[in-house]
């Protein structure tokens, strides 16, 4: 119990004195607690999730602002947990948190939301390790040190005091060789940069506004400078701290009054003390071994002569970026071994290294004297510099043609889903002309059962009636169709025709029109309704029709009973005709009755028809009067008649001082109780005359402020005359709210307050779409607190009542009238992250398009799994699973779990060292594979999702322009800016990704054709999550299997030592016996 609550010695003491009673009631609860929630719960934070649920969330790549709330729960989890739960969480946790962290600092581009979760990932981290398991977690990974270098960034002071806190913590408690690694992380991440791999401690040393970073930081420092128990490596780290800035540095961190930066001060300087103390007792002993036998005169002309070429060459090297190297070199002579025998070698080879390096090829030496010359070859160490250097610039070059190849190759995927695109819309065309094709040879058909030879020099046939009588074979059925009401009745063919017209109507007094040129007929009226009084007798047939044209079926679903429509104007019968044409003259007749006797409203008039009667009057003929203002208090009296009095001239202030910016506060603050300097007391020389303090002015600044120190009401000033606190208090009602609750228009005060824009100028920057002066926390906060579209309603009537208002208020009476304003602001907001969306998207499609690519075309795992298909065969032979014909890729992670008869290896490692023997091809596949690790971290469901969210983004702009309306407004650019600059691209994009990815869906499933298994069931992440691991234990295997035959090696040298020493012994013993033999 004592261990998994990680209690230390002093408060295990007390435990263990306590009686056994209480012992095993504490045991008692502690089980049943672990029992029931998986680990001892917190009362303040309330832990709802498991480890594994944890690990879930973690894997499952959520957004960044669910992993921020998820990061934080987890901290308080890991502080307020057992070790138990902390052991169950690290054995899959602490890997996904170093990925995760691992990712964000591999961004390029760092947003806010990014610092905010490598923050939280580092106090993850820091809980984590806080007990002894979770420690020996952190040192067995070799990517932990590694991270936590990375984390230290004087950009982000908080996350760096988080993390030079861990580093020093693992420097003082960790293992023999930490501080080996700790270096070797340091320099690699100061390398990823090319800065020196302590600049960055010393810069945050710096920082001077967080003095807790300084304090981290020289406690770094000393355990980095004090681990070493060579003296002459702990100068050499002291050194290069000195060297990197720390000298400029520490006068000015003795000055400031802070006790735990004073402690870490003192071990420093007492430290650096000690070892110059160690140091200058050997330097005591050099120098009573430099006393030369030589006259006065001559000492005094060697001293003379090396402190002039060491002046010169000191002078040489002052201010240039040389002086750090020779400083260094001085440094490092100081800490030669004081061995007389040992320290002339080393000045030897010193002075061999420096004149090979420096003089010509030839070995040419100043004094131009041939002396023996030291055989040694330095020139393999020039060369190996060389060759460094040229692999250093091969490897910058590899990374820039991989980085080309990288957009090559996704500017050839989105050209093959053009292409794709094209293709499928030209067999969508050719579709098209078939069908065309089809049509036109039917009509072709019909064409020749009609035959027909018109005379080519006279073309009037087509207007002569007479000459098409015998020509029609078969007429065409009527469509059903109904003829519009409104519609005026077709003319009856004209003289000539040879269709007879049909009688009038009766009382029809409407002419016939006169016959078109040619003497061409007109088609005859169509029939009324069936159904309908009074029928209009229909038309005879034509010439050789054999019958009358069957009148056309009543409309679908209507009624036998229905009434008929009116007939044509001038006809006769009970119907009373409808409203006469546009012109015609004439009373209209009330329509029929309907059934009940209940008398119908009139019908509405057609143009050119009488305007409705206007409504009825109110009961009592009272006229309504006109509605009150909306909802507004009443407009307080003025105040009394009395005149003003003038303001006070105010005296200038002293020494060309201006007077201070005032500030208009949304929420009102806590008053901070100082003595105000009044200005005749000010001197010339002052600091308030040249202080500046409008440079730490910021909008963030003020919300913080605002949020911290507002209070929720301002405080009344204490005013002696009665009128003037009525008039304050009235002021304070009008400024009363009107629509907006008390938490929304705090929250748009504090929004208004930290960006302090004046509100005509945030409505331009939207109506404009300036994407200079907009971003996307704006637009963000702004659909956060932006009131609903009925309060804006309700406020922009109140536009008159504008400076009676309060802010919040006043905010929402000038956007209220920008039009459709929260789906123009979704719209915004969409374009100003349509690009992170664009590259969160494109490269995991490119990573599962890159992996099936590289898995299909890969000659040796395809060996690979035949040699495993192999080896199965052959182990299951006489079981059910013999003679497989495949097997499902997942087992290949089991391999290890087959492990051998001695229980000293398993099947991966047999497997492993098969490849290494004779089937080094297969040995590529790791290689080949390089995409595999970066598939298996994406999610297909995620991905779909999120470019099904952006189709659905697309298509709801486009709705949004289409019934945007049109304005007058000059400054109102959002369909101009929205609709040619962005929406078309953002459609050309979205069908790039949706194409590249119904590619890499295609791919996935040819894979799973492949290799058969089922793409739907089996996911991509969990298919090649299962290659990764493979891939990385494969590798291992081969580690482990190096280590093994190595360690046989020097086992079976030391077994052949041991056998050929006491065959030796034997040898010996054997000549003292013959020996003694002898002597006898």
């Amino acid at each position: 119990l004592q261990e998994d609550m990680n209690l230390n010695e002093e408060r295990k003491a007390p435990l263990r004195d306590k009686d056994l009673t209480t012992k095993r009631e504490m045991v008692v609860q502690y089980i049943s607690a672990t029992a029931k929630s998986g680990g001892l719960k917190n009362s303040k934070h309330e832990c709802t999730l498991s480890s594994q649920e944890y690990i879930h969330e973690l894997r499952s790549g959520i957004s960044e602002e669910k992993l921020l709330n998820c990061l934080e729960s987890l901290r308080v989890s890991l502080t307020s947990n057992p070790v138990s739960w902390v052991n169950n969480f690290g054995h899959e946790g602490l890997g996904l948190l170093l990925d995760a962290l691992e990712k964000l600092l591999d961004k390029k581009q760092q947003e806010s939301i990014d610092k905010k979760n490598q923050h939280k990932l580092i106090q993850c981290l820091k809980a984590f390790m806080n007990n002894k398991y979770g420690l020996q977690r952190i040192l067995g990974d070799e990517r932990s040190l590694l991270l936590l270098s990375r984390a230290i960034d004087p950009k982000q002071p908080h996350m760096m005091t988080e993390t030079v806190k861990i580093l020093s913590a693992i420097c003082i408690v960790g293992e023999e060789n930490i501080l080996d690694k700790l270096l070797g992380a340091i320099t690699t991440a100061a390398e990823r940069h090319n800065r020196e791999r302590f600049s960055q401690i010393v810069e945050g040393l710096e920082n001077h506004e967080f003095l807790q970073l300084q304090v981290a930081c020289m406690q770094l420092i000393n355990a980095l400078v004090t681990s070493p128990e060579d003296l002459d490596f702990r100068i050499h780290l002291r050194n290069e701290f000195l060297r990197c800035g720390l000298k400029k540095i520490l006068p000015g961190l003795k000055d400031k009054d802070n006790e735990e930066l004073d402690i870490q001060l003192k071990v420093f300087d007492e430290n650096k003390e000690e070892d110059l103390i160690e140091l200058s007792h050997r330097l005591n002993d050099i120098r009573a071994e430099m006393e030369y036998p030589f006259l006065e005169m001559m000492l005094q002309l060697v001293v003379f002569l090396n402190f002039i070429m060491f002046h010169l060459l000191y002078n040489m090297l002052k201010d240039t970026s040389s002086e750090n190297y020779f400083l260094s070199i001085l440094q490092h002579f100081l800490l030669i071994r004081n061995d007389y025998y040992v320290r002339p070698q080393y000045y030897k080879i010193i002075e061999e290294c420096v004149s090979q390096i420096v003089l010509h090829c030839s070995g040419m030496d100043p004094d131009f004297k041939c002396r023996g010359r030291m055989d040694v070859d330095f020139t393999h160490l020039v060369d190996l510099c060389v060759n460094k250097a040229k692999v250093e610039e091969s490897e910058k070059k590899a990374a820039e043609f991989s980085k080309k190849f990288d957009e090559e190759f996704t500017a050839r995927q989105e050209a093959q889903a053009e292409l794709q695109k094209r293709e499928e819309k030209i067999k969508e065309l050719e579709t098209e002309i078939k069908q065309l094709q089809t049509q036109a040879s039917k009509l072709m058909r019909l064409h020749i059962k009609t035959p027909f030879h018109p005379d080519k020099k006279n073309l009037s046939f087509l207007f002569q009636g007479p000459s098409l009588t015998g020509q029609l074979t078969e007429v065409a059925p009527l469509p059903p169709t109904i003829p519009s009401e409104n519609a005026p009745p077709p003319p009856p063919p004209l003289p000539g025709g040879a269709i007879p017209p049909p009688p009038p109507l009766p009382g029809a007094t409407i002419p016939p029109p006169p016959p078109l040129p040619g003497g061409a007929a007109l088609p005859p009226p169509p029939p009324p309704l069936p159904g309908a009084d009074g029928a209009i007798p229909p038309p005879p047939p034509l010439p050789g029709t054999g019958g009358a044209i069957p009148p056309p079926p009543p409309l679908p679903g209507a009624r036998g009973d229905m009434p008929p429509p009116p007939p044509l104007p001038g006809t006769g019968g009970a119907i009373p005709p409808p409203p006469p044409l546009p012109g015609a003259g004439g009373a209209i007749p009330p329509p029929p009755p309907l059934p009940g006797g209940a008398v119908p409203p009139p019908p509405p008039p057609l143009p050119g028809g009488a305007v409705p009667p206007p409504p009825p009057p109110l009961p009592g003929g009272a006229v309504p009067p006109p509605p009150p203002p909306f909802g507004g208090p009443p407009m307080p009296p003025a105040l009394g008649g009395a005149a003003f009095a003038p303001f006070p001239v105010r005296p200038a202030l002293p020494h060309g001082m201006k007077e201070k910016k005032k500030y208009n506060l949304e929420v009102a603050m806590k008053r901070i109780n100082w003595s105000k300097i009044e200005p005749q007391k000010i001197a010339e020389n002052s600091f308030w005359v040249k202080a500046e303090e409008d440079k730490f002015e910021n909008p963030e600044l003020f919300a913080k402020l605002a949020v911290t120190f507002g209070t929720q009401m301002k405080a009344k000033k204490p005013v002696e005359d009665s009128e003037e606190k009525k008039a304050v208090q009235s002021k304070k009602k009008i400024k009363e709210l009107r629509i907006l609750d008390g938490k929304s228009a705090q929250n748009l005060s504090i929004f208004l307050g930290s960006f302090r824009l004046p509100y005509e100028e945030i409505k331009n920057i939207i109506l404009e779409v300036d994407e200079e002066k907009l971003s996307e926390s704006l637009i963000q906060n702004l659909v956060k607190n932006l009131p609903e579209q009925d309060e804006l309603n309700a406020l922009a009537e109140l536009k008159n009542e504008y400076n009676d208002l309060a802010e919040p208020e006043q905010f929402g009476v000038v956007m209220s009238s920008v039009k459709m304003l929260r789906s123009r602001l979704n719209g915004i907001l969409f374009k100003l992250m349509f690009e992170e969306h664009v590259n969160n998207i494109k490269p995991d499609i490119m990573a599962v398009t890159l992996a099936c690519e590289e898995l299909k075309k890969s000659e040796s795992f395809s060996k690979l799994l035949e040699l495993v298909l192999f080896l199965g065969n052959y182990m299951n032979s006489g079981s059910r699973n013999a003679q497989s014909l495949g097997f499902n890729i997942s087992f290949l992670c089991k391999i290890r779990d087959t492990k051998s008869s001695d229980q000293k290896t398993t099947l991966l490692h047999f497997l492993a060292e098969i490849c290494e023997e004779n089937y080094r091809d297969i040995l590529k596949f790791p290689e080949e594979l390089q995409h595999v690790e970066s598939a298996s971290k994406v999610s297909a469901q995620t991905l779909k999702s999120n470019l099904d969210s952006m189709k659905n983004q697309i298509q709801r702009l486009e709705k949004d322009i289409e019934n945007f309306p049109k304005t007058q407004d000059e400054h109102d650019k959002f369909v101009e800016k929205m609709s040619i600059s962005f929406l078309h691209s953002a459609r050309e994009q979205y069908e790039k990704l949706s194409n590249m990815h119904n590619n890499m869906t295609k791919l996935y499933e040819n894979l799973g054709e492949y290799y058969t298994f089922d793409p739907k069931v089996i996911s991509i992440e969990e298919f090649f999550g299962d290659l990764s691991n493979f891939r990385t234990l494969f590798l291992d295997a081969l580690k482990e299997n190096n280590k093994r035959r190595e360690m046989e090696e020097k086992t079976k040298r030391a077994k052949l030592a041991k056998e050929k020493a006491e065959r030796e012994k034997l040898e010996r013993q054997k000549k003292k016996q013959q020996l003694i033999d002898m002597n006898k």
